[in-house]
């Protein structure tokens, strides 16, 4: 017979809750929720991103109740205000025109580059790694010689060459930038395909009869997602700056369009005058570029199968 204590004991750990409060197993999706709601820095970092997105897209609201001015309005009688004068929040640049206005206005063109540039990185790269990978052989060799050739080139000459044959705006310089970078994503993809072809849940959903379309998309890369997710992150901020070096070659965004890469670029040579011309654009630049790493590592780690809790 057993003593009443150590059947209490007993008890007690067959009804201990499982972690966090679970009395069974939640769905992929409520517990990949869950761990990314359970990371603090990640949770604000997304947050700062999503605030940075209501920002850019209301740029016409806020400038007409905030700011008050136009981004492309000049006022010679205000050339390199100081902040906070005149009704100028941040200061005036070099002819005149309010620079929160611009930066906010700015947002909507060098975040938009980089979302959209990532996006079709992503789809390219993904389409080609998962195809190479997955049938391997010829279509393997013919893909992985075609990223070869792309990764052969140097980047910023093709840069330059697309940009003088095409006029540059959110959507081609997108485009411009993604028909380089894929490369990368697609032999990143390629590797990570390559390492869970011969994992057992492979082998057993192909034993079933699985296609190649099923084998592709429901299992071969829902695995390869947080890989994908960290080269997103890590890939805008990589975007915006190539987005600013081009606006300093005189290749991308044009006068008077503001994105914060041309305000970087027409600011440098005020620095030691007008040092917050220079300091605000950039301050933008780090902190979306800290924000998007932050949050896509919290993405990875709540979203990435081989982490999922039992």
């Amino acid at each position: 017979m057993i003593d009443q204590p150590v059947a209490d004991l007993q008890l007690a750990e067959v009804e201990r809750p499982s972690p966090r409060g679970r009395g069974k197993p939640r769905p992929y999706v409520s517990e990949s929720w869950l761990r990314l709601r359970e990371n603090r820095f990640g949770t604000a970092a997304g947050l700062l991103i999503l605030a940075l997105a209501v920002v850019a897209a209301a740029a016409p609201l806020l400038s007409g109740l905030v700011t008050h001015h136009d981004p492309t309005r000049q006022d010679l009688a205000a050339q390199f205000l100081p902040p906070g004068r005149a009704g100028y929040l941040l200061g005036a640049d070099e002819l005149g025109r309010d620079t929160l206005t611009r930066l906010i206005y700015g947002a909507r063109v060098s975040l938009g580059i980089g979302f959209l540039t990532v996006a079709i990185m992503l789809t390219v790269g993904s389409l080609v790694g998962l195809s190479a990978g997955h049938y391997g052989g010829v279509v393997d060799g013919l893909l992985m010689r075609l990223v070869d050739v792309v990764l052969a080139f140097p980047a910023v000459f093709l840069y330059i060459l697309m940009a003088m044959l095409f006029r540059p705006s959110v959507v081609t310089l997108s485009v411009i930038i993604a028909s380089v970078a894929w490369a990368n994503i697609a032999r990143l993809v390629r590797g990570e395909v390559l390492t869970l072809a011969n994992r057992d849940f492979m082998l057993a959903t192909r034993s079933l009869g699985a296609g190649n379309a099923r084998l592709m998309f429901r299992h071969l890369l829902p695995n390869a997602l947080p890989v994908l997710i960290v080269a997103a992150s890590l890939y805008v901020g990589q975007v915006i700056l190539i987005e600013a070096a081009l606006d300093f070659l005189g290749l991308g965004i044009q006068e008077p369009t503001a994105s914060w890469g041309n305000m970087l670029s027409n600011s440098q040579v005020y620095f030691v005058h007008s040092a917050w011309l220079v300091v605000l654009p950039g301050l933008c630049i780090f902190v979306t570029v800290l924000a998007t790493n932050i949050f896509g590592n919290a993405v990875r780690d709540a979203f990435d199968p081989r982490l999922r809790l039992k």
